[in-house]
C-alpha cells in the first residue's frame, strides 16, 4: 500500500500536526500522501469531501479525529475502492481505533499489507412524502428519527416489508447498523453487535412503555417508520439524522423508508485484537 489520503479535523488534530507528522513519515518510507482538513474553520461543521479530488489509484484514507470523521469521509468517499481506518483523537472511539502512540507502527502495517479487511453493512434512507422520495442518505452507523425541540413524545408506525410491526410512542427510534450498535443505539438501551455482522437494529428511545424492546432484523428487510400527527398543532419540529449528521425536519405522515444499502464500507484491521476484548477495554 503506497496511496493514501488523510482526512483530520483540525479542532482535535491542531494545526494538523499530527497529519504532517503521519504525512511525512509516509513520504519518508516510500509512500505518498495528501492531507484533507474535513473541518470547516468558520462554521466546525464537516466538509463534504469530493471522490474527484481524491488521487487516482487511492488506496487507503487515514482520518483523524473520532468516529463522527471517519463517518464522514466513509459516507462523502464510498464510491472509491479504498480502506479506511482511523486514529482516534476522540473520546471512545471504536471506529478510529490507532492510539497515536502507536501511529508509526500502525503505518509499518498498512504499507506492508500486514492488515485484514472488513466489509461493513451500510444503510439507506428515504424520505418518502406524498408518493415522492424527497431525500436520500447512505449511512454506515446509523439513522435516527428525533422529536427535535419538542418536549412531548413523538407518535410512529413501523412497518416491516409492507406489514405494520406496532405503533410506538417515544422521543425517537433509532435504526443501527452493527458498526453503529455501539453508538446512539447503545445510549438508547440497545445490543451490541459484531461489527462484521448483517442486521438492522431497531431501538426505540425512551419509549413511553415499559414493553417495548429492540428487535433484530434482517437485511434483507425494508422498515417504514411513518410519523403520526403531530402534538403541537400547526408545528413541525421532529427531525432525521443521518450518521448525527445530515438533519432533515420532516413532518406528518412522512414515511422513513430503511433498507441495507448497496454499498459497504472497508476498514483496515491491524491487530488481532478480539472484539469482546474491544468492548471490555472501552465500555469497563
Amino acid at each position: 500500500m503506497k496511496s493514501f489520503c488523510i482526512v483530520t479535523n483540525s479542532y482535535k488534530d491542531k494545526k494538523l500536526k499530527l497529519a504532517d507528522k503521519i504525512s511525512q513519515y509516509i513520504q519518508k518510507k516510500g509512500g505518498n500522501c495528501i492531507i484533507v482538513d474535513n473541518v470547516d474553520e468558520y462554521t466546525g461543521e464537516f466538509k463534504v469531501l469530493q471522490a474527484k479530488d481524491m488521487p487516482e489509484n487511492l488506496e487507503c484514507v487515514i482520518s483523524i479525529g473520532g468516529d463522527g470523521t471517519l463517518l464522514h469521509a466513509a459516507k462523502d468517499l464510498m464510491e472509491l475502492d479504498a480502506v479506511f481506518v482511523g486514529v482516534n483523537k476522540g473520546t471512545l472511539g471504536f471506529l478510529a481505533e490507532i492510539s497515536p502512540e502507536n501511529i508509526e507502527k500502525s503505518i509499518d502495517r498498512l504499507m506492508e499489507g500486514r492488515y485484514h479487511v472488513e466489509e461493513r453493512m451500510m444503510l439507506k434512507g428515504e424520505v418518502i412524502r406524498n408518493g415522492r422520495i424527497v431525500y436520500t442518505s447512505t449511512v454506515l452507523n446509523d439513522i435516527v428519527v428525533h422529536r427535535g425541540g419538542d418536549i412531548a413524545v413523538i407518535s410512529y408506525d413501523v412497518c416491516v416489508n409492507g406489514r405494520l410491526l406496532g405503533n410506538y410512542q417515544a422521543d425517537g427510534v433509532v435504526l443501527s447498523t452493527p458498526t453503529g450498535s455501539s453508538a446512539y443505539n447503545l445510549s438508547a438501551g440497545g445490543p451490541i453487535a459484531r461489527p462484521d455482522s448483517d442486521m438492522i437494529i431497531l431501538t426505540p428511545i425512551c419509549p413511553h412503555t415499559v414493553a417495548n424492546r429492540s428487535i433484530l432484523l434482517s437485511r434483507k428487510d425494508e422498515i417504514d417508520i411513518i410519523i403520526g400527527e403531530s402534538r403541537i398543532p400547526n408545528e413541525e419540529n421532529r427531525k432525521l439524522a443521518f450518521d448525527g449528521d445530515g438533519i432533515y425536519h420532516i413532518i406528518s405522515g412522512d414515511c422513513i423508508r430503511v433498507s441495507a444499502a448497496l454499498e459497504t464500507t472497508k476498514i483496515a484491521k491491524l491487530d488481532e485484537e478480539s472484539f469482546l476484548q474491544a468492548i471490555r477495554d472501552k465500555l469497563r
